[in-house]
């Protein structure tokens, strides 16, 4: 009987382990489709956003997706950094980065990267709104 006992016992504390891990372990990002819509935009101060996806893959800790709308002449923030790294996709309008001292200009179909902390900003010195993607990624054992 005793040993009976015993291994219901095993069985009880390594089914309530497993259930525990399960629980414990992140929601993984598996492949999907965002269509794009304006549903969820937020306006402030600079224009509006809208996030789209901030949640681990198999591959990161973090992967962010969010567009931003600029409105003529603004910024989302001061230059800043950051220890995860950034893509901006621009879809729609004229960006001037800033980026470790130097600024460059982006219109339509560009592109930005910003490395990992590296002083930057974004303004839009266009005269309509202009609109970006922003991918960000934080990778396995990177600082946060």
């Amino acid at each position: 009987m005793h040993t009976l006992t015993s291994a219901a016992l095993l069985i009880s504390v390594a089914a309530t382990s497993s259930i525990a891990t399960i629980a414990a372990q992140k929601h993984v990002q598996k492949s999907t489709v965002y269509p794009w819509s304006t549903a969820d935009t937020k306006a402030n101060d600079w224009g509006a956003v809208r996030q789209v996806m901030r949640t681990p893959t198999p591959t990161l800790d973090e992967l962010e997706i969010h567009i931003s709308t600029l409105s003529p002449g603004k910024s989302p923030h001061a230059p800043h950094q950051h220890e995860h790294e950034e893509l901006l996709i621009v879809k729609e309008g004229t960006l001037e980065t800033y980026q470790s001292g130097a600024t460059r200009t982006v219109g339509a179909g560009g592109i930005i990267f910003q490395a990992s902390n590296e002083l930057h900003n974004v303004t839009n010195i266009g005269k309509t709104p202009a609109t970006y993607f922003v991918i960000g990624w934080d990778v396995p054992g990177a600082k946060k």
